[in-house]
């Protein structure tokens, strides 16, 4: 099979196409488009471990790998954050220092790619062990795609409940504010770690294209 077809490949492409039936569903009109927008988009998130365990399980691993995987994962958090942000659960400084964030470690990437430098594995651009750490350790991606998954699909969830209880006028749980709470402030964290993630890229990065421009 080539690299192009490989099982890690066609789990990739296959939740990077999952994200626009996520969209369709959130904007759809009943309660079930909701509560299925919250599971595609966890199983989006699921997909991101699968098919870097995949790559690495089968030996699979490859620059293509690597670019689609970044390139979904961009795509997805774009995508999502923006959903949320549209719908008013979360404030729209997420979505513009997320979005930001990777515009400009993918311009590093995609700058460093030709001198053969990948996101992650063996050609990784991150030589240093804190780098290595945060941007490619299975904590730290694990982590983060839990975070993300846990503060989608929660989101997504109340949004749902919430259409629900509307049409019950006189019913309005206690809970609903703080569980809104608890999303919001798991979104603030993802930003965040989204953000430290980015950190040794851009240092990195930096430093890769000095040398290069120096030679």
């Amino acid at each position: 099979m080539s690299s192009t077809l490989s099982l890690p490949n066609i789990v990739t492409i296959t939740r990077l196409l999952l994200v626009f039936v996520v969209v369709i569903l959130v904007y759809g009109q009943t309660v079930l488009d909701g509560l299925l927008a919250a599971f595609f988009a966890v199983l989006i998130i699921i997909g991101d471990w699968l098919d870097g365990h995949l790559a690495r399980k089968l030996d699979q691993a490859s620059t293509l790998g690597s670019v689609l995987d970044i390139a979904a994962d961009r795509i997805l958090e774009t995508v999502m954050w923006i959903i949320l942000a549209d719908i008013g659960l979360i404030p729209i400084w997420i979505p513009i220092v997320v979005i930001s964030r990777g515009i400009l470690t993918d311009s590093i990437r995609g700058f460093v790619l030709q001198f053969g430098y990948a996101g992650f594995g063996e050609k990784t651009l991150q030589k240093s062990k804190l780098g290595k750490f945060l941007t490619g350790s299975p904590i730290m991606r694990s982590g983060y795609a839990i975070l993300k998954a846990f503060t989608f699909g929660w989101l997504l969830l109340l949004a749902a409940i919430d259409n629900v209880l509307i049409r019950w006028k006189h019913f309005e749980p206690s809970w609903l504010d703080t569980a809104f709470q608890i999303g919001y402030w798991a979104a603030v964290a993802a930003a965040i770690v989204c953000l430290v993630r980015g950190v040794p890229v851009v240092i990195e990065g930096i430093a890769i294209i000095r040398e290069k421009a120096d030679n």
